[in-house]
């Protein structure tokens, strides 16, 4: 688990402004363009958003046609540049998602690296990512890898004295052995879990980072490494084991081909020595700055999970600032910590290799040295999402293993903040996806809406949208009738199918924030004469 993050600049470190000087004369500016450059560089100067949009509207509207070079870029740049954040305090997303296209496509002619980076990052974490999802009996995905359940989550945390009692009821539980340590020395307290009633993760750590990567490659760690799985073969628990976690954001860093063969060492072995373990990459949720998790992917054969450590904390260290912290956006801080944004990384690279997902570590701290206030209330809600938003959105997680535990930063451990326990433990009984006991399935799975078919009676419907730092409200109506209101995720709402006639009915869900932005989901319900509905979007 880190607590630091390579620095990095704001996202207009690469800008280079050209509006605001006085006429310079460029060869590839078409003529006449001084006065739309004007009008715009007036508005600009004056802060005058509304003008800035359509003053700059008219600006790219005039270059549009021409051939792109430096000249053109920087207008196109800097216009869309300057413009992206009004769309986004307008609630116009969509607008500031081209906005922040034509950012890329620029700024990347002019050779802006970091610009596009953080243009490419704020596309991810501004999208709202609209769905409606119904809780239905068909099958979700289930690709088939060693000890997967086929519908549902397992649940549990890593393990702590403190917490011992509690872990016991649930279907997961992890346990931290570093590189040089034997796996045998935590028997005492792996036995009791090997009951045939919980998975057990292993998260095998690597001290000394890339330092312990290199010891790994020149075979020191080779005798450790067999003793350690010739252990793990012999529980009867269905095993997963975290090769080195959080390669991706280690201070003392490594390369891609260097973890990919030290993985790949323990992995042949873990095949060999091992067969009853599964074995899982997991890199930190975010890279360091300009940085790609798959860089340290190794061949997929030797993954059977995709693993990630997912954290939504209020602050990034301990003198940061909510809103003053440029970092907060690209490491999902703040107004951005989320954990369906925060793990999409982790789920765009599961689903290139077909493999479900694990978030082998995460959480929400709710008390951190050095900060001004409790963040109790903060950590709380983020807790509440994770357990009631991720596997909706993302059925491929199929374990989730919370940090209870505090460290030297933050504080995670539920049973010292009674708000986010309280928060934990409702999220788990609301969420009827999650398995409390390996060997059962969820009966189950949350699937969007228009993917829904063959159920009957009453539906359960829920819904995802992340508007950045706003309050969204969800409203529910049938044929124009009123169903339900809700203002906090997973937007509930029930739905009695035996109440509608048979044929096609409408089923509307608004989503609305404060900031203006608004967007209706529309699908198409159509009720059978055998009493089952099925949907599609309209």
């Amino acid at each position: 688990m880190k607590q630091y993050w390579k620095a990095m600049g704001a996202m207009g470190l690469s800008l280079v402004l050209v509006v605001g000087s006085a006429a310079p004369t460029f060869a590839a500016h078409p003529s006449g363009y001084w006065p739309y450059l004007s009008a715009f560089t007036e508005a600009k100067n004056a802060n005058d958003s509304d003008r800035m949009l359509t003053t700059g509207d008219a600006l790219l509207n005039y270059y549009q046609n021409l051939p792109i070079d430096s000249d053109v870029a920087s207008i196109r740049y800097n216009v869309n540049y300057a413009n992206y954040p009004i769309y986004e305090a307008k609630g116009n997303y969509a607008k500031a998602q081209q906005a922040l296209e034509q950012v890329k496509i620029n700024g990347g002619y002019l050779g802006f690296q970091d610009a596009v980076t953080m243009a490419e990052e704020r596309q991810k974490k501004i999208d709202p990512r609209t769905e409606v999802y119904a809780l239905t009996t068909q099958s979700g995905p289930y690709y088939g890898a060693k000890h997967e359940p086929k519908n549902g989550t397992w649940y549990g945390r890593i393990w702590t004295e403190q917490n011992d009692a509690s872990v016991q009821q649930e279907s997961i539980v992890s346990f931290y052995i570093e590189m040089g340590q034997t796996g045998s020395s935590f028997d005492r307290f792996i036995q009791p879990f090997d009951d045939g009633t919980h998975a057990i993760h292993i998260a095998w750590n690597f001290p000394q980072e890339g330092n312990t990567v290199n010891a790994i490659n020149s075979g020191s760690f080779d005798s450790n490494i067999q003793e350690t799985l010739q252990y793990l073969s012999t529980l009867q628990s269905p095993v997963l084991l975290r090769i080195g976690g959080e390669m991706n954001v280690w201070t003392t860093p490594t390369t891609g081909e260097a973890f990919r063969a030290a993985y790949t060492r323990i992995a042949n072995m873990a095949r060999s020595i091992a067969p009853n373990v599964a074995l899982v990459f997991s890199p930190n949720y975010t890279s360091s700055f300009g940085g790609d998790m798959e860089t340290y992917f190794p061949d997929a054969s030797l993954v059977d999970w995709i693993g990630v450590s997912l954290y939504m904390n209020r602050y990034q260290t301990a003198n940061a600032q909510k809103g003053q912290d440029a970092n907060e956006m690209y490491f999902g801080n703040g107004d951005y910590a989320d954990p369906v944004k925060n793990i999409t990384h982790a789920a765009e690279l599961a689903e290139k290799y077909r493999k479900p997902i694990i978030v082998t570590e995460g959480g929400s701290g709710h008390t951190l040295s050095g900060a001004d206030a409790s963040l109790a209330t903060f950590a709380a809600e983020r807790v509440r999402e994770m357990y009631t938003t991720l596997n909706m959105v993302y059925p491929q997680v199929k374990a989730i293993i919370y940090f209870d535990k505090d460290t030297s930063g933050y504080r995670y451990s539920l049973q010292s903040n009674a708000s986010v326990q309280a928060a934990y433990t409702s999220a788990l009984k609301s969420n009827p996806t999650l398995i409390s006991q390996v060997g059962q399935q969820a009966a189950q799975t949350f699937l969007p809406l228009a993917s829904v078919s063959g159920q009957s009676g009453v539906l359960t419907l829920r819904a995802y949208c992340d508007v950045i730092g706003q309050t969204v409200t969800a409203t529910y109506s049938v044929d124009g009738k009123w169903l339900a209101t809700q203002k906090a995720a997973p937007y509930r709402c029930q739905l009695d199918t035996s109440t509608l006639s048979v044929g096609d009915h409408t089923l509307k869900v608004l989503f609305q924030a404060p900031n203006g932005f608004s967007q209706t989901k529309t699908y198409q319900l159509t009720k059978a004469a055998d009493g089952t509905v099925s949907f599609r979007q309209a």
